[in-house]
Protein backbone atom coordinates (compact mmCIF):
# COMPACT_ATOMS: atom_id res chain seq x y z
CA UNK A 1 0.00 0.00 0.00
CA UNK A 2 1.29 3.44 -0.87
CA UNK A 3 0.84 6.52 1.30
CA UNK A 4 -2.59 8.07 1.27
CA UNK A 5 -3.12 11.13 -0.88
CA UNK A 6 -5.16 14.07 0.30
CA UNK A 7 -6.41 16.20 -2.55
CA UNK A 8 -8.59 19.26 -2.14
CA UNK A 9 -10.15 22.24 -3.80
CA UNK A 10 -11.19 25.29 -1.80
CA UNK A 11 -12.56 28.73 -2.52
CA UNK A 12 -12.74 30.48 0.85
CA UNK A 13 -10.58 28.26 3.04
CA UNK A 14 -12.77 25.86 5.05
CA UNK A 15 -11.98 22.86 2.86
CA UNK A 16 -8.29 23.78 2.83
CA UNK A 17 -8.29 23.91 6.65
CA UNK A 18 -9.80 20.44 6.83
CA UNK A 19 -7.36 19.10 4.23
CA UNK A 20 -4.31 20.45 6.06
CA UNK A 21 -5.57 19.13 9.41
CA UNK A 22 -6.23 15.71 7.88
CA UNK A 23 -2.81 15.69 6.24
CA UNK A 24 -1.17 16.44 9.56
CA UNK A 25 -3.03 13.59 11.26
CA UNK A 26 -2.17 11.10 8.52
CA UNK A 27 1.44 12.28 8.07
CA UNK A 28 1.09 13.02 4.37
CA UNK A 29 0.91 16.26 2.39
CA UNK A 30 -2.33 17.82 1.19
CA UNK A 31 -2.25 18.76 -2.48
CA UNK A 32 -4.51 21.10 -4.42
CA UNK A 33 -6.61 19.22 -6.93
CA UNK A 34 -5.23 21.31 -9.80
CA UNK A 35 -1.71 19.97 -9.16
CA UNK A 36 -2.58 16.37 -8.26
CA UNK A 37 -0.36 13.79 -9.97
CA UNK A 38 -2.51 10.70 -10.54
CA UNK A 39 0.50 8.67 -11.69
CA UNK A 40 1.51 8.38 -8.03
CA UNK A 41 -1.33 5.86 -7.67
CA UNK A 42 -2.19 6.60 -4.03
CA UNK A 43 -4.16 4.21 -1.87
CA UNK A 44 -6.29 5.48 -0.29
CA UNK A 45 -7.23 8.68 -2.10
CA UNK A 46 -9.15 11.26 -0.05
CA UNK A 47 -10.72 14.12 -2.00
CA UNK A 48 -12.09 17.14 -0.11
CA UNK A 49 -14.38 19.50 -2.00
CA UNK A 50 -16.71 22.35 -1.10
CA UNK A 51 -20.30 22.87 -2.17
CA UNK A 52 -21.04 26.25 -3.78
CA UNK A 53 -24.40 27.29 -5.16
CA UNK A 54 -25.76 23.73 -5.35
CA UNK A 55 -22.71 22.17 -6.99
CA UNK A 56 -19.49 20.55 -5.87
CA UNK A 57 -16.50 22.66 -6.88
CA UNK A 58 -14.01 20.95 -9.22
CA UNK A 59 -16.40 18.19 -10.25
CA UNK A 60 -14.64 17.15 -13.49
CA UNK A 61 -11.20 17.02 -11.92
CA UNK A 62 -12.57 15.15 -8.93
CA UNK A 63 -14.09 12.51 -11.20
CA UNK A 64 -10.78 12.11 -13.06
CA UNK A 65 -8.87 11.80 -9.78
CA UNK A 66 -11.32 9.22 -8.42
CA UNK A 67 -11.17 7.17 -11.62
CA UNK A 68 -7.35 7.17 -11.53
CA UNK A 69 -7.08 5.81 -8.00
CA UNK A 70 -6.17 2.12 -7.84
CA UNK A 71 -7.64 1.47 -4.39
CA UNK A 72 -10.00 2.94 -1.84
CA UNK A 73 -11.43 6.41 -2.38
CA UNK A 74 -13.23 8.82 -0.08
CA UNK A 75 -15.02 12.04 -0.93
CA UNK A 76 -15.31 14.62 1.86
CA UNK A 77 -17.97 17.23 1.05
CA UNK A 78 -17.75 20.55 2.93
CA UNK A 79 -20.78 22.85 3.03
CA UNK A 80 -22.66 25.28 5.25
CA UNK A 81 -25.65 23.00 5.56
CA UNK A 82 -25.76 20.12 8.04
CA UNK A 83 -24.79 16.65 6.89
CA UNK A 84 -28.45 15.64 7.12
CA UNK A 85 -29.36 18.07 4.30
CA UNK A 86 -30.64 15.79 1.51
CA UNK A 87 -29.24 18.10 -1.18
CA UNK A 88 -25.68 17.45 -0.03
CA UNK A 89 -26.14 13.71 -0.23
CA UNK A 90 -27.72 14.00 -3.67
CA UNK A 91 -24.77 16.04 -4.97
CA UNK A 92 -22.25 13.57 -3.59
CA UNK A 93 -24.22 10.60 -4.93
CA UNK A 94 -24.36 12.11 -8.43
CA UNK A 95 -20.64 12.77 -8.43
CA UNK A 96 -19.88 9.26 -7.19
CA UNK A 97 -22.21 7.74 -9.80
CA UNK A 98 -20.42 9.69 -12.54
CA UNK A 99 -17.08 8.25 -11.38
CA UNK A 100 -18.32 4.63 -11.76
CA UNK A 101 -16.42 3.72 -8.58
CA UNK A 102 -17.23 2.72 -5.05
CA UNK A 103 -16.54 5.86 -3.00
CA UNK A 104 -17.01 6.40 0.73
CA UNK A 105 -18.49 9.82 1.43
CA UNK A 106 -18.22 12.07 4.46
CA UNK A 107 -19.93 15.40 5.13
CA UNK A 108 -18.40 18.28 7.11
CA UNK A 109 -19.59 21.80 7.92
CA UNK A 110 -17.77 24.84 6.55
CA UNK A 111 -17.45 28.46 7.62
CA UNK A 112 -19.02 31.53 6.04
CA UNK A 113 -17.43 34.95 6.26
CA UNK A 114 -19.66 37.45 4.40
CA UNK A 115 -16.80 39.98 4.36
CA UNK A 116 -14.65 37.61 2.25
CA UNK A 117 -17.24 36.80 -0.41
CA UNK A 118 -16.49 37.73 -4.00
CA UNK A 119 -18.84 40.15 -5.73
CA UNK A 120 -20.80 37.41 -7.59
CA UNK A 121 -21.11 35.40 -4.37
CA UNK A 122 -22.38 38.47 -2.51
CA UNK A 123 -25.08 38.89 -5.17
CA UNK A 124 -26.07 35.21 -4.84
CA UNK A 125 -26.12 35.48 -1.04
CA UNK A 126 -28.33 38.59 -1.21
CA UNK A 127 -30.79 36.74 -3.45
CA UNK A 128 -30.78 33.77 -1.09
CA UNK A 129 -31.42 36.00 1.90
CA UNK A 130 -34.37 37.67 0.10
CA UNK A 131 -35.83 34.22 -0.54
CA UNK A 132 -35.25 33.11 3.05
CA UNK A 133 -37.12 36.12 4.46
CA UNK A 134 -40.33 34.35 3.41
CA UNK A 135 -39.52 31.50 5.82
CA UNK A 136 -37.68 33.17 8.73
CA UNK A 137 -38.16 30.20 11.07
CA UNK A 138 -36.53 27.68 8.72
CA UNK A 139 -33.09 26.47 9.86
CA UNK A 140 -31.38 27.95 6.79
CA UNK A 141 -33.05 31.31 7.39
CA UNK A 142 -32.02 31.38 11.05
CA UNK A 143 -28.46 30.61 9.98
CA UNK A 144 -28.10 32.95 6.97
CA UNK A 145 -30.42 35.92 7.47
CA UNK A 146 -28.08 37.61 9.96
CA UNK A 147 -25.12 38.74 7.82
CA UNK A 148 -22.52 37.54 10.30
CA UNK A 149 -19.57 35.18 10.24
CA UNK A 150 -20.45 31.53 10.80
CA UNK A 151 -17.67 29.42 12.25
CA UNK A 152 -18.54 25.78 11.78
CA UNK A 153 -15.21 24.13 10.92
CA UNK A 154 -14.64 21.44 13.52
CA UNK A 155 -11.43 19.48 13.03
CA UNK A 156 -12.67 16.83 15.47
CA UNK A 157 -15.24 15.94 12.79
CA UNK A 158 -12.34 14.49 10.79
CA UNK A 159 -12.05 11.49 13.14
CA UNK A 160 -14.25 9.19 10.98
CA UNK A 161 -12.16 10.11 7.93
CA UNK A 162 -8.93 9.37 9.81
CA UNK A 163 -10.35 6.04 11.00
CA UNK A 164 -11.41 5.15 7.45
CA UNK A 165 -7.98 6.07 6.01
CA UNK A 166 -6.17 4.14 8.73
CA UNK A 167 -8.45 1.13 8.48
CA UNK A 168 -7.84 -2.14 6.70
CA UNK A 169 -7.50 -2.17 2.95
CA UNK A 170 -10.46 -3.82 1.27
CA UNK A 171 -9.45 -6.63 -1.05
CA UNK A 172 -11.65 -7.33 -4.06
CA UNK A 173 -12.55 -11.00 -4.49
Amino acid sequence: MSRPAIVYTSKYGSTRRYALALAERLGTPAVELSSFDASRRPDPLIVLAPVYATRIMGRRRIIRAIRSAPGRVALVVVALSPASDPGRGDLAAKLVAASHRVVTTFHLRGDLDPARLSWPDRVLMAALRRSLRRTPDAPAARMLLPARRLEQVDEAALEPVVAWASGPVAVDP
